[in-house]
């Protein structure tokens, strides 16, 4: 589910850059961003999202971070 929401992401800002990473092989990364549940969304080291978000939300949330 997460996933097919990150796709259309990057179709629709092909500029971003999107890093898939299980907490359970990199706990060092689950630490350091203080993910405590996933799914978890980071946009520009901060948990944007815990849980699945609504496209539109995440849209509007990438746009923010991205300056427009």
């Amino acid at each position: 589910m997460v996933a097919t929401l990150i796709n259309s992401a990057k179709n629709q800002m092909p500029d971003i850059q999107v890093e898939e990473i299980d907490v359970v092989e990199n706990a060092a990364v689950a630490v350091k961003y203080r993910v405590m549940s996933t799914p978890a969304i980071v946009i520009n080291g901060t948990v944007a999202f815990t849980g699945v978000p609504r496209q539109e939300a995440l849209l509007a949330r990438l746009r923010e971070a991205a300056g427009g």
